[in-house]
């Protein structure tokens, strides 16, 4: 049975926030949307000039499915800016070793052609022919998918907010969530409330905290279940760049599941290659003075741009930085209704692979404030003391 929620505040403005309040708004709630701004803020995981869009997941086929729904969206919303945001340039995940069951690139493979996509195998004389940027006598096993590639993930959320806009969701910036309003309510009052830094109240008959990176610092009772991490990125300004556009250099994963390396193109408006590590990262607040890349950090990522991609070496690195992830234990995002706080859903859990999953994940929050259900649930249920298996670690990288 669907449950009747006429009112949302939601606290957050990222990918979560902003997609659960366009959506919620089509079924004809009445929505607040919340952010201390500015929009797209400066320091959320969503801000970034690149995102990763694939629908290879190892051996599991709900994301696998859920991704394939999310390509299809992308494409709908490049027709609906009107300007291209989601470009295609297939993905491409080499290793140094031969392709075997339980690796995720054979897994991956097997999954997506099964589902009736067109991979291909591809092998060190290919890659030194197709993508000659790379160093094959190092990475010479591996596939290429024509479908996927990269988001331009501020531009996304800034077209997303205008969306917002333009269809009657209140905007509020310069607004920080502070706490749950938990004072009590009149019998059978349906009312649920925040309270934001400079002490304002916000009330609705739904709240959505959808705080990203700042869940577990503002939500102190998730403390224990989500954790906020910081991962290096850089960005290289190649001395040539025909090697690294996209029809030679397509998104890549680089042994993902060993180095955590994988990155971009050269981007259409900032010049830049791209490269990016993912892995446990370090434990900080995403407004912690130690949020920049460290020296060792960025050694790492010059020794292995030496040695995979040669004809980078020498470039310039023009700009690092530290993208935050909310990371639950198992890598699965956290969608569900607060147990012990009646009114109060939280949308967060992003693990690093969740701006992807933008077109369909404002279905996905909406469905579980209204109650709707969806298999997908019990994947992102409530559920703490739930700690990972590690062979499902290895696909959760953007």
């Amino acid at each position: 049975m669907d449950v009747a929620v006429p009112s949302v505040v939601i606290a957050g403005a990222g990918i979560f926030g902003v997609t659960a309040a366009i959506e919620l708004r089509r079924r004809g709630h009445s929505v607040q949307l919340l952010d201390p701004g500015p929009l797209p803020h400066p320091l959320a995981a969503s801000t970034d000039i690149s995102k990763v869009v694939r629908i290879e997941y190892g051996a599991d086929e709900e994301y696998t499915s859920l991704a394939e729904k999310a390509i299809e969206g992308w494409r709908r919303w490049n027709r609906d800016f009107g300007v291209t945001l989601y470009h295609e340039t297939g993905l491409l995940m080499l290793r140094p070793t031969p392709l075997a069951p339980g690796t995720v690139e054979q897994d991956s493979f097997d999954v997506i052609s099964r589902r009736g996509h067109r991979p291909e195998m591809v092998d060190a004389a290919a890659v030194g022919r197709r993508f000659r940027a790379w160093n094959a006598d190092v990475y010479r096993y591996g596939t290429f998918d024509p479908e996927g590639g990269f988001v331009e993930s501020g531009r996304v959320v800034a077209r997303l907010v205008q969306q917002a806009a333009a269809i009657g969701i209140e905007i509020h910036q310069g607004v920080a969530f502070a706490t749950l309003d938990e004072q009590d309510k009149p019998f059978g009052a349906r009312r649920a409330g925040l309270i934001t830094a400079s002490g304002r109240r916000f009330e609705g008959d739904l709240v959505i905290l959808a705080l990203g990176a700042w869940t577990p610092h503002a939500m102190p009772w998730l403390a224990s279940e989500l954790r906020s991490t910081g991962h290096p990125i850089v960005h290289f300004r190649p001395v040539d760049p025909e090697p690294f556009r996209p029809e030679r250099f397509p998104v890549f994963c680089a042994d993902i599941s060993t180095t955590g390396y994988y990155g971009f193109p050269v981007h259409p408006i900032e010049g830049v290659v791209k490269i990016a590590r993912h892995g446990v990262g370090r434990v900080m607040h995403p407004e912690s003075p130690e949020r920049v890349v460290t020296a060792e950090e960025l050694a790492h990522a010059r020794a292995f741009v030496a040695e995979v991609f040669p004809l980078l070496a020498a470039s310039p690195i023009v700009f690092s930085g530290v993208c935050l992830y909310c990371d639950s234990w198992d890598g699965h995002f956290w969608i569900a209704h607060d147990p012990d706080r009646p009114g109060v859903v939280v949308a967060t859990g992003d693990s690093g692979h969740a701006f992807k999953f933008g077109p369909v994940l404002g279905s996905l929050i909406a469905d579980v404030a209204e109650g709707r259900a969806d298999p997908l649930h019990q994947k992102f249920r409530w559920r703490p003391g739930v700690r990972p298996r590690r062979s499902e670690e290895a696909m959760r990288s953007q």
